[in-house]
């Protein structure tokens, strides 16, 4: 572990701090002094501008090269995200496999949850394939009708989403729902495009469930004031809105009410396209397990990292609680990850909250320290590379595409980032001069009701990995 880690998890414990102070001035060059006058500088303008900051910044001979507020709590936005997938890396494995099993039992086709993630239209977990795929199976042993449909949640109980998630806003698509079973991330896709006529079409692209649609989105000759939306009204769609008659097709994503509805729906809907039917009269036959479907933690991971999915990281977070505490509950999974988190570093520091495993909550509290030492710890255990292929590339890849842009910086951070009113953050690695890795975190927080910060906070956040990049070895 760590040999300075105590003065990043535990700040009181200053002992040690002194002595891994001492050893680090030693050693510092005159580069490394340079450059950490410039991340000084920088973390003093974020200060400056009423934002707490907080730094730690490690390389990977456990060397501390730079803490500043690295022991205090701060909300980490979307960089708990890092947490739950180290978690989940650590609990379940790299190449851990979700796994759906369906079985005939007197009749009736009995779906075990395993909280599958992945099943979105258009990859190889695309429900209409999977579905499609079991009707074949069936058929093929013989069944044609079966009497009915039964879901088995297992332990994925209790509530689909955080009590302390915004209620106002479980429409988006950010704040889907999860469950045992949960199709297209929890949401449901519209097509809208323009018809020429009275009323733009529109039409449900995923998951198909055979749902109609209600309602109308009026084609208008002006842009402005042109919005439009749709809601899920259990067994149907509901459109409404204006749409720009010249503007070219779109698609929009919102979350469903009930996940497990519009599974068994879909379910029901791709059996009956692939010559299964539902009757009463179905012959009563036990069959056992008649099909499964395997995917993989690295597609999910890629989402919760790369995408910053917070479906992703509550529904695998959950995943963590079923498999590691039988428990697959939202309160499960976050139990889940802190015993993760907790076996990772040793000990979680005091005053650490795990509201939820995604960071949309503004209740969680983790510190920068907690936060690179668990990236350092994944490094001694072999599981720091499959952590970092899943994060952003800066200026290539994910949250990261459009971040240090026209500097040398680009293709070597590797990061996550994070903002919610009141919290911006970024973590990851970065390479310096010799190509090591460095890894850091940065979090900062400010008055939730101060808008606009975020595009200086970025800039400044850019300019302390540079700093740290340029730092040479000592």
């Amino acid at each position: 572990m760590l040999a300075n880690a105590v003065a990043f998890l535990y700040p009181s414990c200053m002992a040690a701090w002194r002595l891994a102070g001492l050893l680090l001035v030693a050693s510092l060059t005159s580069p490394v002094v340079g450059q950490r006058a410039a991340l000084v500088r920088a973390v003093n303008d974020a200060e400056a501008r009423g934002v707490r900051t907080g730094v730690a910044v490690c390389d990977e001979d456990a060397e501390v090269l730079y803490r500043h507020r690295a022991g205090e709590l701060f909300a980490p936005a979307s960089n708990m995200k890092l947490l739950t997938a180290a978690a989940a890396l650590h609990g379940l494995g790299q190449t851990y496999k979700f796994v759906t099993e369906f079985a005939v039992e007197a009749g009736s086709l009995v779906v075990k949850a395993s909280g599958d993630p992945n099943w979105i239209a258009d990859t190889s977990d695309d429900p209409a394939k999977v579905f499609g795929a079991l009707a074949a199976a069936l058929r093929q042993r013989g069944v044609t009708s079966l009497r009915e449909v039964r879901l088995d949640h297992g332990t994925f109980t209790g509530p689909s989403r955080p009590a302390t998630w915004p209620r106002d806003q479980f429409y988006a698509y950010y704040c889907a729902p999860t469950g045992p079973f949960v199709l297209q991330q929890g949401t449901f896709v519209v097509g809208i495009s323009a018809s020429g006529g009275r009323n733009a079409r529109a039409a449900l692209l995923a998951p198909q469930a055979g749902y109609a649609i209600s309602g109308s989105i009026r084609e208008v000759a002006s842009s402005k004031g042109a919005t439009y939306g749709a809601v899920d009204e259990g067994g149907s769609i509901r459109v409404r809105g204006k749409f720009y008659k010249k503007s070219p097709r779109v698609q929009i994503k919102t979350s469903v009410n009930s996940p497990s509805r519009w599974y068994r729906d879909a379910l029901m809907h791709h059996l009956r396209a692939g010559g299964v039917s539902m009757s009463d009269g179905a012959r009563p036959v036990d069959l056992g397990v008649v099909h499964k479907h395997q995917s993989a933690l690295a597609a999910a991971l890629t989402r919760i990292l790369e995408d910053s999915s917070n479906f992703d990281a509550e529904q695998c977070m959950r995943v963590l609680g079923a498999e590691s505490l039988g428990d697959g509950s939202l309160d499960g999974g976050r139990r889940a990850v802190r015993a993760a988190i907790g076996a990772i570093v040793g000990r979680v520091p005091d005053g650490v909250v795990v509201a939820d495993g995604s960071g949309l909550s503004k209740e969680n509290r983790i510190t920068p320290g907690l936060l690179v030492v668990t990236m350092y710890q994944l490094s001694v255990k072999g599981l720091a590379v499959p952590l970092c292929e899943h994060l952003p590339v800066a200026g290539k890849t994910g949250t990261l595409r459009k971040r240090f842009l026209g500097s040398d910086l680009v293709g070597r951070v590797r990061a996550k980032t994070g903002w919610i009113r009141g919290a911006s953050s970024l973590s990851g690695l970065v390479a310096g001069p010799d190509g090591r890795p460095r890894w850091f975190s940065i979090l900062m927080n400010y008055d939730r009701g101060r808008g606009g910060l975020n595009k200086d906070l970025k800039k400044i956040q850019e300019r302390i990995v540079a700093a740290v990049a340029g730092m040479s070895a000592g």
